[in-house]
């Protein structure tokens, strides 16, 4: 994970056949262990050489593959999907509440605070009040989308170590804040006072996000 983002975009959705009466996934996977690179080998033909660069590598010439199958039983649409179980890769099994997707908006501010993942990872995050960063949209927003997005909200520290909330705001193609991120950014304040007043809560960080929404619309208007 880049920023919070990634917990909304960049995703795709298998897609249904034209005139599907009765949409909907049959979703499933499995574990495949010891399987080996080379599918087929020939009579007396020795198992193929494990010859990753990596000297911190978790596999050898076998791996465990998970496989999963998504499939509509009306249209007959199907999206097969393979990869390696290694300690960096493969299945893992968790809640809303640590990958953020699928939970609820909160609204402050007159905005609507989508949670994501935080960027830092969730350890130690979760007895907090706000467990997650946020992606900001207008309210009436049923998903996020890139067009619909019009801030982001990140935690992090000030000069003392307590918690301070680190803004975005403004989509802009050409802005100068959010490198190497999925938007660029016209204005932003890193929570500690550079930007803008210290953000220590996520109301403070919402109202701030609003502002500079509202700046660039009333700029926008008198153009």
């Amino acid at each position: 994970m880049k920023s919070a983002l990634d917990t909304y975009l960049g995703w795709e959705q298998p897609q249904h056949r034209d005139g599907c009466k009765r949409p909907s996934w049959d979703v499933a996977f499995r574990t495949d262990e010891k399987q080996y690179r080379r599918e087929y080998r020939g009579y007396g033909e020795p198992l193929a050489k494990h010859e990753c660069p990596d000297e911190e590598c978790a596999h050898g010439a076998s791996f465990d593959r998970v496989t999963v199958r998504i499939v509509c039983r009306s249209c007959g649409a199907a999206t097969v999907i393979t990869g390696e179980d290694t300690e960096e890769t493969g299945t893992t099994r968790t809640s809303t509440l640590h990958v953020a997707y699928g939970l609820a908006p909160l609204q402050k501010a007159g905005l609507l605070l989508w949670p994501a993942e935080p960027w830092l990872g969730s350890l130690g995050r979760h007895d907090e009040e706000f467990p997650h960063d946020f992606v900001v949209t207008r309210t009436g927003v049923r998903q996020v989308t890139q067009d619909s997005i019009v801030g982001q909200i990140t935690q992090g520290r000030g000069k003392l170590r307590g918690r301070v909330w680190t803004t975005l705001a403004v989509p802009d193609p050409k802005g100068q804040y959010g490198f190497l991120q999925r938007i660029q950014w016209a204005h932003s304040n890193d929570g500690r006072g550079q930007g803008g007043a210290p953000l220590r809560t996520v109301l403070a960080a919402a109202r701030w996000v609003g502002a500079r929404v509202a700046e660039h619309e009333l700029q926008a208007g008198a153009a």
